[in-house]
């Protein structure tokens, strides 16, 4: 029988196989659902186990269905010395601040090397790159010598900027890197983007295929209903 550990922070807690020194992926839904794609791409790819979940009375009343059953909405992952955190709701601004102290402690019990956490970005025009911030110098020198630009400036909301200012305090090297979105819509092409930067941090082999084809369908369904409103035809109910 596996071994389940309670960390428990106020108002979250995580309830989980331990893994000891792993580096941590945090993927929830912001602007474009990056890390809640990328997620669910490294989940498949790497044939990820789940070891546990996260729940609070706080969370919303959900039940994610896959493959016909039903999971937490929050649920932890474990594939050799990765450990992903992944969301399928976005995460209420009251709860953030506990989820991610509750991460964080889970970190620091399990001596993890790093986290990293996606987010994005709003341009005017995408350029096809990604961007990073950091939570200390020496984290953010590990970044540009991956030839990752820097935001220099800005807010980071929400649990990705938590885990950040959270970790600073434990000690523990954090990271959050940008994907590129027009606007809050699913961006399986943005989410792409990040794999190849994942795939040499971790030394893993992650392939987008899967997210450019998906990509592809949201692009031409889009098409489709831009053209059906164009014509002045009814729009449908769903696409």
């Amino acid at each position: 029988m596996v071994n389940l550990v309670e960390t428990e922070e106020n108002c979250c807690k995580i309830v989980s196989e331990d893994i000891e020194d792993a580096i941590i992926l945090e993927g929830s839904p912001e602007l474009g659902l990056i890390g809640n794609i990328l997620g669910w791409l490294l989940v498949e790819e790497l044939k990820m186990k789940q070891i546990g979940f996260i729940e609070s009375k706080y969370f919303p009343p959900m039940a994610v269905l896959y493959n016909g059953v039903a999971i937490h909405p929050f649920r932890i992952y474990s594939s050799d010395n990765i450990v992903l955190f992944l969301s399928d709701f976005i995460i209420p601004p009251t709860v953030a601040f506990d989820m991610a102290n509750a991460i964080v402690d889970w970190a620091e019990k399990n001596k993890s090397q790093e986290i990293i956490t996606f987010n994005s970005i709003v341009v005017r025009q995408k350029s096809g790159g990604i961007a990073g911030a950091a939570n200390s110098e020496k984290a953010l020198e590990k970044l540009t010598q991956m030839d990752i630009p820097i935001i220099p400036y800005g807010n980071l909301n929400g649990l990705s900027g938590t885990l950040l200012t959270r970790s600073m305090v434990k000690g523990i090297p954090a990271s959050c890197l940008f994907a590129e979105v027009l606007n809050q819509y699913p961006d399986p092409r943005a989410a792409a983007s990040i794999v190849d930067t994942l795939n040499k941090k971790l030394n893993i082999n992650v392939q987008t295929e899967p997210l450019l084809k998906e990509a592809e369908a949201i692009e031409s369904r889009l098409k489709e209903l831009a053209n059906t409103v164009q014509e002045g035809q009814e729009s449908p109910a769903y696409m």
